[in-house]
This record gives C-alpha cells, sequence and structure tokens, in this order.
C-alpha cells in the first residue's frame, strides 16, 4: 500500500462480494410471482396446493451456483404442499398429480425437465441481464400426526414440529416412498437465531434497499415497506461466503464433486455456531464461525471437541459407533451427514483450513497478500469485478489435497 492510500475494510469487502453472490430484489420478485401462477394454475386444475419457499430460498442464504467453473443460474426451491391427507393418498399419486397438469399446460410443458427423484424442474431462462433461475417443485402433503407426536417426544419444539410435511420420494422406476421434511418449522428455527443479527443496521439497510429498488415500490411507499427478507444479516452473508468458497474450493480437489458437503449442513452449523455469539459484523463472525468449525477436527482423532464454556459439549458434529452425524435440527432421525465416511470428514475439515488461510488469517495491513487470499477463495474475475480492482495477475492457489474415492450422496 503507498502513502496516503486509504486501508481496505475487510468487512465491507465481505459484504460487498456476498450481495454479488445474492439474488436480487427483482429476481425474487420474479421467482415468487412464477411459483404463485403455478400454483393458482394448479387450484384452477383441480388441485388444491399452496406453494412456499425452501432451502437457501427460505433462510436468505442464495449464491450463484458454479456449473463446470462458471457461474449458472440460481437455484430456488419451493414447496407444493397439497390439501390431501397423507393417509388418503400416496406419494406416487400425490407426486403425478402436480407433474401431468404441468405437462399438460402449454406454458409449464416447454419448461419442465424430466422427473427429478423428489421434484419437477422448470426453467426459467435469462430473467434479468442474461441471468435465470430453475425452479424446483417439491409436491408433499401434511405429515400424520403419529410422526409429528413422535418428533416433540424426541424434543423438537411443538409449533415447529406441527409443521412437518411429508414429501414424495421416486427410489426406483415406478416405485416412491414418503420421506419426512419440514422446510417450515427449518426457516422458523433459522430465523429465530439470525434475528439478532438482522436487527442490526436493520433501517439503514432497508433505506439502501429502497433507494437501488424504487421500481419494486410504490409511489406512496416507504422504508418501512422493504419487507425483511430483502435484508441480510452478517450470519447470511458468512454462509453465503462459505458456501462459494465451498463451490471453488471442492471444483479443484480430486472427487471434489461426491466429498462436497451440502449447503444444510454449512447453513445448520453456521446457525449453531453463531447462537453462541453477540459479534455481529461480517469479518468478525466468519472469524468466529470457522473457529467453531475447526473444534471438531479432534473428532478424526477419536478425541473429545473443546469444550467452549461451563464444561458444556456443543455436539453439532458428532461421531456415533463411527458414524458422522449432523442432525437436522427439526428433526433429529434425518443426520445430513449420513453419506459421510472419514475420507468426507478429512475433505471438510481440510476446507475448513483453508478457509482460515484464505479469509480468517489475512491482514488488510498486507494487501497484496490480503487480495490474493480473497481471489482464492472467491475466484480472480468475480473479486476483481465485485471490488472494482484493477486486473492484477495474482496466481490462484489451488489446494494439494488428494483422497480415495467415497460413495456418491443419495439425497
Amino acid at each position: 500500500m503507498n502513502e496516503g492510500e486509504k486501508m481496505r475494510n475487510k468487512s465491507i469487502d465481505l459484504e460487498t462480494l456476498a450481495a454479488k453472490l445474492d439474488i436480487s430484489p427483482t429476481m425474487h420478485n420474479y421467482a415468487i410471482e412464477r411459483y404463485y401462477g403455478i400454483s393458482e394454475y394448479l387450484n384452477n386444475n383441480g388441485i388444491e396446493a399452496i406453494f412456499y419457499p425452501q432451502g437457501s430460498f427460505r433462510t436468505g442464504t442464495v449464491v450463484r451456483p458454479i456449473v463446470d467453473g462458471k457461474e449458472s443460474d440460481y437455484d430456488i426451491d419451493v414447496v407444493c404442499e397439497l390439501g390431501n391427507i397423507k393417509t388418503n393418498t400416496t406419494a406416487e399419486r400425490t407426486k403425478k398429480s402436480v407433474g401431468d397438469i404441468l405437462k399438460n399446460s402449454e406454458l409449464y410443458q416447454k419448461k419442465l425437465f424430466p422427473e427429478q427423484d423428489r421434484c419437477w424442474t422448470l426453467e426459467y431462462a435469462e430473467i434479468v441481464e442474461g441471468i435465470g433461475f430453475t425452479m424446483d417443485v417439491v409436491p408433499c402433503v401434511g405429515e400424520d400426526e403419529n410422526q409429528i407426536d413422535y418428533v416433540i417426544k424426541m424434543g423438537i419444539d411443538t409449533v415447529l414440529a406441527q409443521q412437518a410435511i411429508a414429501i414424495t420420494e421416486r427410489v426406483s422406476a415406478g416405485k416412491y416412498q414418503w420421506q419426512a421434511s419440514n422446510p417450515k418449522g427449518y426457516g422458523e428455527w433459522f430465523d429465530n437465531i439470525n434475528r439478532k443479527f438482522l436487527q442490526v443496521n436493520l433501517y439503514e439497510k432497508k433505506n439502501e434497499i429502497f433507494n437501488e429498488n424504487r421500481s419494486l415500490f410504490s409511489v406512496e411507499s416507504s422504508i418501512d415497506d422493504v419487507p425483511d427478507y430483502y435484508v441480510r444479516s452478517a450470519l447470511q452473508r458468512v454462509i453465503q461466503l462459505l458456501k462459494r468458497h465451498r463451490d471453488l474450493y471442492y471444483g479443484r480437489i480430486k472427487n471434489g464433486s461426491e466429498l462436497r458437503p451440502i449447503s444444510a449442513i454449512i447453513t445448520t452449523l453456521c446457525a449453531k455456531i453463531s447462537n453462541e455469539t453477540s459479534i455481529t459484523d461480517v469479518e468478525g463472525l466468519l472469524f468466529y464461525v470457522v473457529n467453531g468449525l475447526k473444534e471438531y477436527t479432534s473428532l478424526m482423532q477419536g478425541q473429545t471437541p473443546i469444550q467452549r464454556f461451563s464444561g458444556e459439549i456443543r455436539n453439532y458434529i458428532e461421531k456415533r459407533d463411527q458414524k458422522w452425524w449432523i442432525p437436522n435440527p427439526v428433526s433429529p432421525d434425518d443426520n445430513y451427514a449420513d453419506t459421510w465416511t472419514d475420507d468426507t470428514a478429512r475433505a471438510f475439515f481440510a476446507w475448513v483450513e483453508t478457509v482460515t488461510i484464505d479469509l480468517s488469517n489475512t491482514s488488510v495491513e498486507n494487501e497484496a497478500r490480503y487480495l490474493t487470499g480473497l481471489k482464492t477463495a472467491f475466484g480472480m474475475e468475480f473479486v476483481d469485478k465485485g471490488l472494482s480492482l484493477d486486473s492484477a495477475n495474482i496466481p490462484i492457489k489451488k489446494p494439494s489435497l488428494v483422497i480415495s474415492p467415497t460413495k456418491p450422496y443419495k439425497k
């Protein structure tokens, strides 16, 4: 850095880059309008259904995917909950009733992909500035009372448990089964943790969103009319940054597509670890979360993770009888790490260590090293463009990790 130049602000840089990964309010609105349209079409054709977001679209942690090394269209997941009672229908009938109507639509059949195991996928291409999205529509019905009572007895909050659903899963040609799920409950669980982070500078963030997206609001609208789901907290930004780092990192290593952790693991662990702290800036929270993840490295050696405080162990990642466990916080029998082997775990902790090297351990005082870390983490072109930097031929470090093959994810 030359004398007189202003030192970069790491937290602002990270916030700026995360915002570039995010879906825009315009695209967000377009997606909502599209799934409301599908819901109305189904209802007009004899299927009572309500639609609502799930996954990263629900938690506000969407990032633009990387496919074959290039940025691709966004993935949007929505639930299509039918009014049927689970005991009065079947998984196959539920799945096909939605698909058949979409196939018979002049509008939707052109957008429809071949049937996926758990959803029907529609493509909306080049919506804004050449960017589009694919929408995964997941047919389901409400879960039966016995399953809900079981989950409540397992310690899940009653309000969250009662929002459980049964989604359909095609296990082989012509064979379907029910699969327990609770995206609404998970979304509310995440909201409860995210709320304290969302309140930080909320008015200022809404003011910025309002001024940058005036076309989305009426003339009579004010800042108070900006919905919370347009705003991103430090927790949401940390999750987005880690998801993009994961996508690039695992894209460079051997068997990366089989080893990469699913987004639900990153979101759940980040939320649980963040719930322990009062840190509310992106840089500080990222450092705290990464250190929290590193504590579980000792499980690889069969040791107990470091106790955080008061002698209480935070079992966010466990190894039970040689099986890795990262439980769904609203469905304890659902193990996000059910496909993990020791190789998968080893790759995960190697990734966490690389995040530390690229992001947590770099100081803005050494700007060249700092920017190298950012470009290694998120991509040279993306960082140059996102931070309005002059393009510099800084080499991208590649991880030297070789791991034996493991079984692919079943989901």
